[in-house]
């Protein structure tokens, strides 16, 4: 009984520490690229070497400058033949060092906020704040590195950093991503089709930025992987000028200059809101140990605790339409799905309650009140923020965002956010206004993926994703585009939304609306395509 309340595993070795070293062709190219600029190049985080070694080796590089927090990888980098500084990278930085380089190259250790030495923390914190950036406790190490390595170079000179797809979007770059937008006259972002580092997840982007008088002209570049690097040469991409202090997200670079410029002016249309003018956007429930708190119908009753549960949506595939009823309820409760949430008040007697007390117990043993959620709580078993939602939104999506009506009187997981609407605003309405082509291309933008290919949409983004004002919307629309989702007739019933509410509605050109499905298709897939990657 004990050991079925399973529990999520820590992470431990390589992804706490950082150390991940550079494949040999993406050290040659970086080095090839910095190189162009001059003869004198630092690397700030040279590890065991692996970039140290194409830079000392390369005729057009006279003067190398290599720097290592940790001594037993400095004295491995130091065998290639180079010196070494063992220094924190932040501290050997000095104003007297600042803009006297070519060109940096080097691959940036990858540390959480909180697995980050606090000494060294500060002082790269302390860095990015003198240049006017508010780093917060989302901060990964690799983002003073970006900044410590453009003050590095002169002006003219070249940054050539090996970092994760992270700088393309999630929020904590944001300051990053203005930051080289103003100071950089040109950035190239190299992306890869395929994972290049052997048995990680994470994927990784070059970044190539020239330092100068901004604001930049960014460029992408995808490649199939690192063995294709030599393509890049022969690439010819065009390059979108960002505005100044331009802090959003840079998937949008991926599109061409017809679509980027299409994307920024639906954003700032008046005919589409954002969301949070609408509803507001919350997390799931937070229940500290899903496989104890979470149950099926069946279990419910054959445990007695009817009394102490609420209807439930645990997964996202619970919710197949644009509409949660109680029909739907009904139906799942006959299957698997986990439809029901334990809701037990810290003052119940359990006394009075055996078959409750029984089940605690069985957690108590299962370990489940050591959990840091569960730890923390008046009673381990109160899970808190127990209400029940006027609809639902996605947060982790396949293919295209969705909105959902709830009249079960459902709840959610952190696996599905919360929706409460404002007063007025009707949520069946709400939720077929935002299946739109225009919102799903602006999802894309918004919101963040990671290797495996799945868009992920926070609270807080989900209030920026513009969508149309519900008022617009016919009162008859919700019931036959439900359907069609439910029957998983997906552009049918992108059709009826975008010729029934953008175009006739709105006003927005067939053509506008049919080059939003491309973007959309072309930004989706090329996510989609990621979680296929070995």
């Amino acid at each position: 009984m004990a050991t079925q309340f399973t529990a999520k595993a820590a992470p431990e070795g390589d992804k706490l520490r950082g150390g991940y070293y550079t494949p040999e062709p993406i050290a040659r190219f970086i080095t090839d690229w910095v190189s162009a600029a001059g003869s004198k190049v630092l690397e700030p985080a040279c590890g065991d070497g692996a970039i140290l070694e194409h830079l000392v080796r390369a005729a057009s590089i006279d003067q190398v400058t290599a720097v290592e927090l940790i001594p037993e990888e400095a004295a491995k980098a130091a065998s290639i033949g180079a010196d070494v500084e063992v220094s924190d990278f932040f501290a050997w930085l000095t104003p007297q060092r600042q803009a006297t380089f070519d060109g940096v190259a080097g691959n940036p250790p990858y540390i959480r906020f909180g697995s980050w030495d606090p000494s060294s923390r500060e002082l790269a914190l302390d860095l990015m704040r003198t240049q006017g950036m508010r780093p917060t406790k989302l901060t990964n190490a690799w983002v003073p590195f970006v900044v410590g390595s453009l003050l590095a170079v002169r002006s003219g000179g070249r940054v050539g950093l090996v970092l994760p797809a992270e700088l393309l979007q999630v929020g904590y770059a944001a300051a990053l991503r203005s930051y080289l937008v103003d100071n950089c006259s040109s950035i190239t972002v190299v992306a890869f089709k395929q994972l290049v580092f052997p048995g990680i997840l994470q994927e990784v982007v070059l970044l190539l930025a020239e330092r100068g008088d901004g604001p930049a002209v960014i460029r992408t570049v995808e490649l199939t992987d690192a063995t294709n690097l030599d393509a890049f040469w022969e690439t010819d991409t065009s390059a979108v000028r960002a505005p100044l202090h331009d802090s959003e997200k840079w998937t949008k670079y991926f599109l061409d200059t017809e679509a980027i410029e299409l994307l920024r002016s639906v954003r700032r249309d008046h005919r589409l809101t954002p969301l949070g003018t609408y509803a507001d956007v919350n997390v799931g429930v937070v229940t500290g140990r899903n496989s104890f708190f979470c149950m099926t119908k069946s279990e419910v009753d054959h445990r007695g605790l009817a009394d102490f549960t609420m209807p439930l949506v645990a997964r996202s595939t619970q919710v197949g339409g644009l509409h949660f009823t109680n029909e739907d309820l009904d139906e799942q409760d006959g299957t698997t799905a986990r439809t029901r949430l334990l809701t037990v008040s810290q003052d119940v007697d359990l006394e009075k309650h055996p078959q409750l007390a029984s089940y605690l117990a069985a957690g108590e043993g299962a370990g489940v009140p050591q959990g840091y959620k569960c730890r923390i709580r008046r009673a381990w078993w109160e899970v808190p923020s127990l209400w029940a939602p006027d609809g639902f939104m996605l947060r982790q999506i396949s293919t295209h965002p969705r909105l959902i009506a709830n009249s079960a009187g459902a709840t959610s997981t952190d696996t599905v956010h919360r929706v409460r609407v404002k007063d007025g605003v009707d949520m069946k309405r709400l939720a077929v206004g935002a299946f739109n082509s225009a919102t799903f291309a602006l999802s894309e933008v918004l919101g963040r993926s990671y290797g495996g290919g799945i868009l992920e949409l926070e609270p807080s983004e989900c209030g920026l994703l513009p969508v149309v004002d519900p008022t617009v919307v016919s009162d008859t629309l919700h019931q036959k585009v439900d359907e069609l989702v439910r029957e998983r007739r997906f552009e049918d019933a992108l059709d009826l939304v975008d010729e029934r509410v953008l175009v006739e509605s709105l006003g927005f050109r067939p053509e506008e609306v049919a080059a939003l499905r491309r973007a959309w298709v072309q930004l989706r897939d090329r996510r989609a395509a990621r979680s296929k990657r070995a």
